[in-house]
């Protein structure tokens, strides 16, 4: 048939390919200048004038060309694969089999025989690349590139906005970042949309991992300069010049630079490039560690298990690996698992088994691997950020950044610095807490925690280190939480608003703990790195006033507790709240505003200690039959020392009561009655044996407010003889409880007076007998502070561990070791007893070591 008849509406369009190729000339024929789909179509449309067997081929296969098609384009334009392309167009290619295809067949014959075997062709041109590029190969053909289109169009997109000059992609060695980078290039370059004239690439790689190891590239460019020539060369031959050359070229035409491999070149040569080149240049970077603050970085991961799983079945068929192929679906997950899903590491290792290498020995033995892909970004980051790497491997899982602060031995302000250093290193990998979103954990890389463990594992003692820390920690919580059942307003408590202030509160403990001890500037040093952590977290200023406070800095403690307050949630401003009033009623001297933050306390939590701590301040306010009201409440619901506290502080009520009526309103004969309710409430419990050395004070104090009551000119104190004898009598009694309350050196005098003015013989008697037992045993005080040691004396006991303690009295004022076999009558038993503040009898002595011992104790 006439050409022109035969091609009908296809021939004008192939005829102005013809004549534009001035290669052709005339001999050749214009059927050479038809596309693939073009030509079926036509054998499709003629298959009457064809042989029938060949005419029903043809008509029974035109649905496959679509599928065909595509991947012959993809070839012959030098485009990236798709996963699946190969497979595809060997199936259909396979559905040509009569006679007419005989050179067809003969090529899917030597695929079968050799399946690495590549026909050679000649690339043809295609429209779109009338944009100016020198893009190379993909070198995944054999698989295409796999689970990484998202990738691809999130790169493509932001340089079709080209609101960032600078695009980098990062991620660890091996991750994919040069197949995503060239595969955005084809896909701007295909695009009609594409705001770019011209595409140039370059790669900066010096090292190539294969199945034998890491070899260096030959002749690879090494710097700048050298990536500049090569570029020049993409419009001259002969190009010579160097970055400023390559600018004056550039200089008009919209250009994408795609730089490979950056880290492998210093920052500040990046710079003078960015600053060399004209602005119609838009950058696209692969790096392991990025460029710096003005550049948008796109980070990359790990493939799913899916598409990772993909990547190894595809590759192992393309390499003729059957055995890895065929692998069942668990195995193959196991085995891209133990390769951290990184495409580098599936297709080495495929590689290696194919070179003949055990399967097995190749996951165990992965060094060169983890070589080429971690060892130059780790060679390049700082010492501490090395530091926090090891605590990363140590603790073995993501960890918070406060959790970090406490592991690591480096300032938070350092800290912040290394986790930024190895996030843009990809050496860690930042994950959303499932707890909080907006908190992020810190975990190691798969390619960095594997090369840690094999190719430069931590110093032991730096391990073991960290791994004490975090146990320390653990404990401290679990410490923490016990406090806050056992004793909730106790100082120690630090409460949490999550498991994340965990490590906040671990410092702030320390620095309570330190403040105790007397070192404030380690306590505020503790202090500072937790507000470091958490600068919004209340407790650090509750804590910093309750510290400052404790160190007589009265007005900036109160600044710190009324800011805690305001960052506080209800309960903790009620917290607050507590600790504040008793920094203003016992610090600040400011009873009545102390009791507004103390009702408030009370209001919300409505226990024996608020009610205790309300009650006082109203009492101290003079708000006498209130203030009583609550700490007969708190004495009502009060257990253990916090009870023992609310009967000192009631019996001091009623101490202060009479006094104020006795100096202010002179009511004698009434304040002489409250004084003597505030030595019946407490020495019922003394009585009772109840053993508290303030206890015994307060109830002493009330005893010498009676006697003042009583002895006062022109009193009429003989209604009141037998409560006066009773008084005297108990006291008496029970001396060895009051002898080493302070108020005992005053109860002499008050003794004597009673005596002049009293006309009762029983209580003169009984007045005498005080005055000798008291002013004897200040006597035998005076003894003990020349000679501690062999004789009986009394102390209180002031620490008690459970197997051992200490007493402290005049002649001890430090304390005095003794052991729980010590104690009389309880068999060296003490753990379950609570002994502290108890009254004894002991006898002093020397221990081995000369240290002063007590090997005899005896409870009062």
């Amino acid at each position: 048939m006439d050409e022109e008849l035969a091609l009908g509406a296809n021939y004008e369009k192939a005829n102005l390919r013809k004549e534009s190729d001035s290669l052709a000339g005339n001999a050749q024929s214009v059927i050479f200048y038809l596309d693939m789909r073009e030509a079926y179509d036509i054998l499709n449309r003629h298959r009457d004038s064809l042989p029938a067997d060949l005419g029903r081929e043809l008509k029974a296969n035109t649905p496959s060309m679509d599928m065909l098609v595509p991947i012959r384009n993809r070839i012959m334009h030098g485009r990236p694969l798709h996963n699946g392309d190969v497979e595809l167009a060997v199936s259909v290619c396979q559905r040509f089999n009569t006679r007419y295809w005989s050179t067809l067949r003969e090529t899917i014959d030597q695929l079968v025989a050799d399946p690495l075997w590549e026909p050679a062709f000649q690339r043809q041109e295609t429209d779109s690349d009338r944009i100016i590029h020198n893009l190379p190969l993909a070198e995944y053909d054999e698989t295409g590139l796999i689970g990484r289109s998202d990738d691809c169009k999130a790169v493509v997109n932001h340089l079709l906005r080209r609101r960032e000059p600078i695009i980098t992609i990062t991620g660890e060695g091996g991750i994919g970042k040069t197949a995503v980078a060239l595969e955005a290039a084809y896909m701007l370059a295909d695009d009609p949309a594409s705001p770019y004239e011209c595409i140039l690439w370059t790669s900066l790689k010096t090292e190539r991992l294969t199945a034998h190891g890491v070899e260096q590239i030959v002749n690879s460019v090494r710097d700048l300069k050298g990536a500049a020539r090569n570029l020049g060369k993409t419009f001259d031959s002969d190009f010579k010049g160097g970055i400023r050359e390559l600018a004056e070229i550039l200089d008009g035409i919209e250009t994408l630079l795609i730089i490979d491999n950056l880290e492998t070149v210093h920052g500040s040569e990046v710079i003078d490039l960015y600053e060399t080149l004209p602005h119609c240049v838009t950058y696209l970077f692969t790096s392991r560690l990025g460029v710096g603050q003005f550049e948008r970085r796109l980070p990359l991961g790990p493939l799913s298990d899916r598409d990772a799983s993909t990547l190894f079945r595809s590759f192992a068929r393309s390499r003729n690996a059957s055995q890895l192929a065929t692998l069942s679906k668990e195995t193959i997950l196991q085995v891209v698992s133990r390769l951290r899903n990184s495409p580098l590491a599936i297709r080495w290792y495929i590689l290696s088994v194919e070179a003949g290498q055990q399967p097995l020995s190749v996951l165990s033995s992965q060094d060169d691997l983890l070589d080429f892909c971690v060892r130059s970004v780790y060679e390049a980051m700082s010492r501490d950020a090395r530091q926090v790497l090891t605590v990363l491997l140590a603790v073995d899982r993501s960890v918070t950044f406060d959790e970090i602060a406490i592991f690591a031995e480096v300032t938070v302000d350092d800290l912040k610095r290394c986790v930024q250093e190895l996030t843009v290193g990809s050496l860690v990998r930042l994950e959303r807490d499932t707890e909080s979103p907006l908190i992020s954990r810190i975990a190691l890389t798969e390619a960095a925690q594997s090369y840690l463990r094999r190719v430069n594992p931590a110093d032991k003692a730096l391990v073991d280190g960290i791994l004490a820390r975090e146990q320390d920690l653990r404990k401290e919580a679990e410490r923490r939480r016990i406090d806050e059942h056992e004793r909730s307003l106790a100082p120690v408590v630090v409460r949490v608003r999550s498991g994340h202030d965990e490590p906040a509160a671990h410092l702030l403990r320390r620095a309570l703990m330190r403040s105790k001890e007397g070192s404030l500037r380690q306590a505020i040093s503790e202090l500072e790195r937790a507000r470091s952590l958490t600068p919004d977290y209340w407790e650090v200023d509750r804590v910093e006033g309750f510290i400052l406070s404790a160190n007589a800095q009265v007005d900036p403690a109160t600044s710190a507790y009324l800011s805690a307050l305001r960052k506080a949630d209800d309960e903790g401003k009620a917290v607050v709240s507590h600790f504040l009033a008793g920094h203003l009623a016992r610090k600040a001297h400011e009873p009545d505003r102390a009791i507004q933050y103390a009702r408030m306390a009370h209001k919300y939590f409505n226990t024996a200690e608020t009610a205790q701590s309300l009650g006082n301040y109203l009492v101290w306010v003079r708000e006498f039959e209130e203030g009583q009201a609550y700490l007969e409440t708190a004495l009502e619901q009060a257990e253990g020392r916090v009870r023992l506290i609310t009967l000192t502080a009631l019996v001091d009520s009623w101490r202060r009561w009479a006094e104020y009526l006795f100096d202010h309103e002179h009511k004698v004969a009434e304040a002489a009655q409250k004084a003597i309710a505030a030595f019946r409430t407490g020495y019922t419990e003394i009585c009772l044996g109840v053993h508290d050395r303030r206890l015994a004070g307060a109830v002493l104090e009330s005893v010498n407010t009676y006697l003042r009551c009583i002895t006062v000119a022109g009193f009429e104190s003989i209604s009141m003889d037998r409560q006066t004898i009773y008084m005297l009598r108990e006291v008496g009694l029970r001396a060895s409880a009051f002898r080493l309350c302070r108020g005992s050196e005053y109860l002499p005098g008050y003794l004597r007076k009673l005596a002049r003015v009293t006309m009762n013989q029983e209580i003169r008697r009984s007045c005498q007998l005080l005055i000798e037992s008291f002013e004897d045993f200040e006597g035998s005080g005076r003894v003990a502070d020349k000679d501690p040691s062999g004789e009986v004396q009394q102390g209180e006991i002031v620490r008690w561990k459970g197997r051992f303690g200490f007493i402290k009295n005049q002649a001890f004022p430090n304390g005095i070791f003794f052991p729980a076999a010590a104690i009389e009558d309880i068999g060296g038993r003490g753990e379950d007893m609570d002994l502290q503040g108890r009254l004894v009898d002991f006898i002093p002595g020397r221990g081995l070591d000369g240290r002063a011992r007590a090997d005899w104790v005896r409870l009062l």
